[in-house]
């Protein structure tokens, strides 16, 4: 049957936006955040971190419909999103072309150029991916976002709630600085000019009056949409992982407190054979919670790894030519606070990913010191204490092997990428500086 968008639909889509800027209001002003979701009966457990990763999220159009009409507005943000991308990469091809030779200038339309590409392509592998990041998601929500805690556990997850809420505020702010620097450079050099001479953020090699009233607000405006447009497609794929990172950091710790309290049974008359059973039990609890942490660990491998492995590879370039921008190409004022914005923000997001991924690894190591601090050795040698000894062995042994993410299975992705590739970054830039300033003799 064909699809009916209907004003309840629309009305229903504008009702995220309001739901994640009611939210931000309460949490500025410190009250509950939680609320029921309208998104995928996400009903369970939701905050501001999570609607504003699933608005962006439907923003750019990799969220996955419940019905017609969602898959109606999926399609048209998709159209949009994908139309800023080529658009934007049109218009810094054809610039190079006519600029060829303007080493500065070409420079900056191709650090332009590349990002986007980059973007392109980890969109369409994420978008590939949609079925794995539901069922990520999914499994997050049925596992992870709930109240079905202790108030000792309910206070570990709402820590790693607000590392996600601050994690959201800090991308938020990183975009926006980077973007910021598109449309302050057109401002500042438009400043005594002319209106006939007026620059756009992005030169447009068309025989159009673009200098004129009201072409030039009209041309300006849009390119400014685009451009805020291909931040928010930069930033998607990565914002759902950084959130998943930190939850799976938090359930960690929760797993680690459960193992280091379940031998407290004040208040309870047990004998030897029933403390060893019921701590047995209870280790047993401990072990398929484990067990789900690693199966959804896997699952992000799966959906991100590949996207994760395209981010790295053009980064450090992209780093490199914001380097030699800011340092050694002879610019103006104006133009290095584009490179200054976009490489503080890439390298706030870089440092955010490899962070988020390392503390989920160094909390699925630190399993084994929290099993290993328990009162086992006060259990008797019977048959259940035997048995909790070898199945602790077992627990302690997979914990020795991290969970943490990769690039395509190249390398993991921590803190110690992060520095990796900051000194790739400075080897590249070097070679660059060396390339360009030597003389012409030599």
């Amino acid at each position: 049957m064909p699809c009916k968008l209907q004003w309840c639909h629309v009305t229903e889509y504008l009702s995220d936006v309001f739901d994640v800027i009611a939210t931000a209001t309460l949490y500025i002003r410190g009250q509950d955040v939680s609320f029921p979701a309208t998104t995928m009966d996400t009903r369970s457990y939701t905050d501001f971190s999570i609607a504003f990763a699933t608005y962006i999220t439907k923003y750019t159009g990799i969220w996955v419909p419940r019905n017609a009409a969602e898959e109606l507005q999926r399609k048209i943000s998709m159209a949009y999103t994908a139309f800023a991308l080529l658009y934007g990469i049109y218009v810094n091809t054809v610039d190079i072309y006519h600029s060829w030779g303007d080493a500065t200038h070409c420079t900056f339309l191709i650090l332009n150029t590349t990002c986007i590409s980059m973007t392109t392509v980890k969109m369409i592998i994420l978008n590939s991916k949609r079925a794995g990041f539901v069922d990520a998601l999914f499994y997050a929500q049925r596992h992870f976002w709930h109240r079905r805690y202790t108030p000792e556990e309910r206070l570990i997850f709402f820590i790693s709630v607000k590392y996600c809420i601050r994690y959201v505020i800090f991308a938020i702010g990183s975009l926006q600085l980077a973007l910021s620097g598109y449309t302050i450079t057109p401002l500042i050099e438009n400043l005594g000019r002319n209106k006939s001479d007026r620059v756009l953020p992005f030169k447009m090699w068309v025989d159009w009056p673009l200098s004129e009233t009201p072409y030039y607000e009209l041309m300006f405006t849009f390119q400014v949409i685009c451009v805020n447009l291909i931040g928010a497609a930069y930033v998607c794929p990565e914002m759902f992982l950084c959130l998943f990172n930190l939850h799976v950091m938090g359930q960690f710790r929760i797993l680690q407190h459960r193992m280091l309290n379940f031998w407290n049974v004040e208040g309870k008359k047990m004998d030897a054979i029933m403390y060893t059973d019921h701590c047995y039990t209870a280790l047993k609890k401990c072990i398929q919670h484990h067990q789900l942490l690693i199966e959804f660990c896997m699952k992000l491998e799966q959906v991100y790894t590949m996207s994760i492995f395209t981010h790295m590879a053009v980064l450090s370039l992209l780093l490199c030519f914001d380097s030699y921008e800011i340092v050694v190409a002879n610019t103006s004022a104006s133009m290095r606070i584009i490179f200054l914005f976009h490489g503080v923000g890439s390298l706030g997001q870089l440092f955010m990913l490899t962070y988020t991924s390392n503390f989920m690894m160094e909390e699925s190591t630190n399993v084994i010191t929290s099993m290993y601090l328990g009162s086992w050795s006060t259990l008797p040698m019977n048959k259940d204490g035997r048995s909790f000894r070898s199945a602790m062995k077992f627990i302690m042994i997979r914990s020795l092997k991290p969970c943490y993410l990769t690039a395509a299975g190249f390398f993991p992705l921590t803190l110690g990428t992060f520095t990796s590739l900051l000194s790739s970054t400075f080897s590249y830039f070097t070679l660059m500086r060396q390339s360009f300033t030597r003389p012409d003799g030599e």
